[in-house]
């Protein structure tokens, strides 16, 4: 059995349990890529989006083209945008590193 396995369901269960207040900022971010990228482990990328952006406010606040300029953050944002539904797009689908937008 990894380390990995459960991580999810325990660090769901420890925010059911404490609410956010205990939280490192890379496990909220974690937490958050968890429904944009369902079947991958996060951790890494909440730390490397961290790094990037200086903060979680910085990783919240960044633009949907600033946020695709890191590896693996296309589906994230392809799933955002598809969310917010914007009236001028249809939905979108991607890759890795690359989003095609039907407007």
């Amino acid at each position: 059995m990894s380390i990995h396995e459960g991580h999810r369901g325990r660090l769901k269960e420890r925010f059911r349990e404490e609410g956010l207040d205990h939280f490192e900022p890379h496990n909220i971010l974690e937490m958050l890529l968890f429904y944009a990228i369902p079947q991958k482990d996060t951790n890494a990328l909440a730390h490397e989006l961290l790094q990037r952006f200086g903060s979680l406010n910085g990783v919240l606040n960044a633009t949907p083209d600033q946020l695709k300029t890191v590896p693996g953050m296309a589906m994230a944002v392809a799933a955002a945008v598809d969310a917010i539904k914007f009236k001028e797009i249809v939905g979108s689908i991607a890759g890795d590193d690359t989003i095609m937008m039907a407007v």
